[in-house]
């Protein structure tokens, strides 16, 4: 795909705030022809650049109101892909990144308590035998940006 322009981000800044939005509801707020924003969702789909339609989640009526962020430090010679694809698999993990710096990946958890938060870091992730160090922290509040 060619270059974006500004029609195309005014309609992905729609698009992210309401992935809903009917094409017609988009060309109304926009004001860009309804013909125009239905071709460049298009060519923005063909292109790859949008990958999937998503939905919002309010995670404290999922019963999931902390979210922990965990840095992990893996033992000398560990296979830091192997232990990031083993976290990312767990189910109160909502995002793994190897990363760079002091520790080698970090990781956000969404849990119901401190209870649970102890059961995935410390009698699941840290008793792996490729695990050295981590350092959890809670977070007080969080604002996604969309």
């Amino acid at each position: 795909m060619n270059e974006l322009d500004e029609k195309d981000f005014t309609i992905l800044d729609e698009l992210k705030k309401n992935s809903k939005l009917s094409e017609q509801k988009i060309a109304r707020k926009t004001g860009i022809p309804m013909t125009t924003v239905h071709n460049r969702i298009k060519k923005l789909r063909a292109s790859g650049l949008i990958k999937k339609y998503t939905i919002e989640l309010d995670y404290e009526k999922m019963g999931l109101p902390l979210t922990a962020y965990v840095l992990l430090k893996t033992i000398q010679g560990a296979d830091q892909k192997e232990v990031l694809t083993y976290i990312s698999k767990l189910p109160q993990i909502y995002e793994a990144a190897m990363v760079t710096g002091e520790f080698d990946i970090l990781f956000k958890a969404r849990i119901a308590s401190m209870d649970e938060l102890n059961k995935v870091v410390v009698q699941n992730i840290r008793k792996k035998k490729t695990v050295g160090e981590t350092r959890t922290m809670i977070s007080y509040e969080t604002i996604e940006k969309i």
